[in-house]
Parts: C-alpha cells; sequence; structure tokens
C-alpha cells in the first residue's frame, strides 16, 4: 500500500488523528489536500524538513502539529451524502427539450444521453444539436462569512462538498493562508462539490449560492450599489485584521441576513468584526474545539464576544442550508 491507501485504512479502522509527512507532495497541491479529504488533520511535506533550516526550529514545529493533532476528535470519514442532504444528491436528473435550428423540431433528451459523448442529433432531420447551457443570475439572500486559519482546511472540505447545488446561502472564506495557497486550494474545492468554489478577486460582483474564497493578505471589504455586492481592496487598518474587516463590512450591509461562522485557526483575528455582526443582529457561532487543529481563533473571539453558538461540523452544513434572508436563522 502508498500511504493514501494506509491512510484511508487507518481511518476506516481506528478513528485515530493522523498527519501526513510526504517526500512527493507540497503543501498547498491537490494531492496534499486529497490527504485531507480523505481523514488526515495535518500535511507536512519532507521539503520543508531540510536541515538548513535548523534542528531546533524543526522540532518546536513538529511538536506543535503533533501537540495540536493529539486534541482533535477523529471522525469516520462519511461518503455518502445523503447523511448530509437527505437525499439531495441522489436526486434523479431531468430529461432536457432543444429544438433543432435547423427544422425546429423539440427533441426529448434523456439525462444518460447528455453524458454520452457522441454528438446529438435531430430526430426529424437528423441535424447536430447544439445544446447550450445559460447560467442564470442568481441573488445574494443572505451571506455567510467564514474565518479559517491552520487546520481550516480540514473543517471545509468537510463541510462545503456536502452542501447541495441549490444551497442558498453565499459563503464568503477568508483564509490566513498565502495567496498561492488560495489559488490551489479554491480549485481543487471547487472540483469536489456541487456549488461553484471561486478565488475571490477585487471588482467581483457576489453572486447568490456560490462560495468566494479570500486571502488574508488580500484585505477585501464588500459595498453595495443597488442589489450589486462588490468585492473591492480596502486600506489596513491598525488593530483590525482581514476578516474583522470582512465581518464588520458585510454585516453592515446584510445586517441580519449575514452570519458569521469561525473554524480551526491560529490567529487573533474577528473578535472585532464579530461585535459589529451582533450589533446589526446577524448571527455568529464558532466551531467547537474538538473539531479544530488549532484552537487559538475560536478560544480568542469567545473571550472578547459573546456569540450566538458552538457548533460541529454536522451543525455547520445544517446552518449553511437553513438560514435565510428575511427570517434569519431557522430552527
Amino acid at each position: 500500500m502508498d500511504g493514501m491507501d494506509t491512510l484511508k485504512k487507518v481511518m476506516e479502522e481506528e478513528f485515530v488523528p493522523v498527519i501526513m509527512v510526504s517526500s512527493l507532495s507540497r503543501e498547498g497541491s491537490a494531492r496534499s489536500f486529497d490527504t485531507l479529504k480523505n481523514g488526515a488533520v495535518d500535511f507536512l511535506g519532507k521539503d520543508s524538513l531540510h536541515p538548513k533550516r535548523g534542528v531546533e526550529l524543526l522540532k518546536k514545529e513538529l511538536l506543535y502539529r503533533i501537540i495540536c493533532a493529539s486534541k482533535v476528535k477523529a471522525k469516520k470519514q462519511v461518503d455518502d451524502q445523503s447523511d448530509y442532504n437527505s437525499g439531495i444528491a441522489n436526486e434523479p436528473r431531468q430529461k432536457r427539450v432543444i429544438s433543432c435550428e435547423e427544422c425546429g423540431t423539440r427533441n426529448v433528451i434523456e439525462p444518460d444521453t447528455e453524458n454520452d459523448s457522441s454528438e446529438l442529433i435531430c430526430n426529424q432531420c437528423g441535424d447536430r444539436l447544439e445544446a447550450i447551457v445559460i447560467s442564470k443570475y442568481r441573488r445574494v439572500s443572505s451571506i455567510g462569512v467564514i474565518g479559517a486559519g491552520r487546520g481550516g482546511s480540514v473543517n471545509l472540505l468537510t463541510i462545503v462538498p456536502r452542501l447541495p447545488k441549490e444551497a442558498s446561502t453565499t459563503l464568503i472564506v477568508v483564509m490566513h493562508e498565502a495567496t498561492d495557497y488560495i489559488e490551489s486550494f479554491s480549485r481543487y474545492l471547487n472540483s469536489v462539490s456541487n456549488i461553484k468554489v471561486m478565488r475571490l478577486q477585487e471588482g467581483m460582483n457576489i453572486e447568490g449560492g456560490n462560495c468566494y474564497i479570500a486571502s488574508y493578505q488580500d484585505n477585501f471589504s464588500m459595498v453595495s450599489h443597488s442589489t450589486n455586492f462588490t468585492i473591492r481592496k480596502s486600506e489596513p487598518v491598525t488593530g483590525y485584521g482581514a476578516l474583522d474587516l470582512m465581518f464588520d463590512s458585510i454585516s453592515s450591509i446584510m445586517k441580519n441576513r449575514m452570519f458569521a461562522l469561525v473554524l480551526s485557526g491560529n490567529q487573533l483575528d474577528g473578535d472585532k468584526g464579530i461585535q459589529q455582526v451582533r450589533k446589526n443582529q446577524g448571527y455568529s457561532a464558532v466551531l467547537n474545539a474538538a473539531s479544530c487543529l488549532c484552537k487559538e481563533l475560536g478560544e480568542n473571539i469567545l473571550k472578547k464576544s459573546a456569540i450566538d453558538r458552538i457548533v460541529d461540523e454536522h451543525n455547520c452544513i445544517q446552518l449553511l442550508n437553513t438560514y435565510h434572508d428575511s427570517n434569519g436563522l431557522q430552527q
């Protein structure tokens, strides 16, 4: 067995926290994300263990990671989305009707036919059918802003792929990771999720039901123009982190149609912004410590601000599925 096969076997039988160490992959690669998705709580590329960094520094880093991992409550990996979405992922695909441009005949296309690599042909005249898919714009009804740092990738890989395609809440994630990491993680998360996941960019207009991921280095905020919500780069504010800024700017616009969720992380950010969320009648939640590789982000917020709820990952999925615009949180 290779390392991935071993990881899967361990997670089937033992449910212990695992740190994957690889000489073939680096942190932030698709392979490293595969290990996290398959149950590992942390990943370390052997290239980061180069002796030139100094033995004492390596000791400190490894011990920190091991101590963090030892406090994570390992969980069985769930492959069946129906456990979370009541069978939404298994709903049968609907038939489509495509009109032939040549003769106007309406052709009924079976779902299995669309997956076939062969061309779609008109039943009447034999001309090739053009199946043009136009994405319908979805308005923003509510926004969930998620803060995450070290270990947050594992939480997101557990939560986001289990959201149904027609999820109503828009997600904006602020991760305490470098820009190149965010680029590769956004692409990977999009490839394993039902909803659309993309890297957040300056000037981007937010659409309903999508998930956008930003780096703390971006220092983004959101502004409103009529019914459009646009992302803008902001100047750093002393004492305010990137997560504070996002919490504050979005809650001032969305009010009770916004909620804040804090996952694993070791930075001290978000406590001032979450206070603004509460002032603006938004909802706030912190992931329980047992599900976090690093507890500092959540613990700092719990010390400095009251929150509405401490949740586990299953509760997070329910929260993202049930938070609606005019009614706030549906209990």
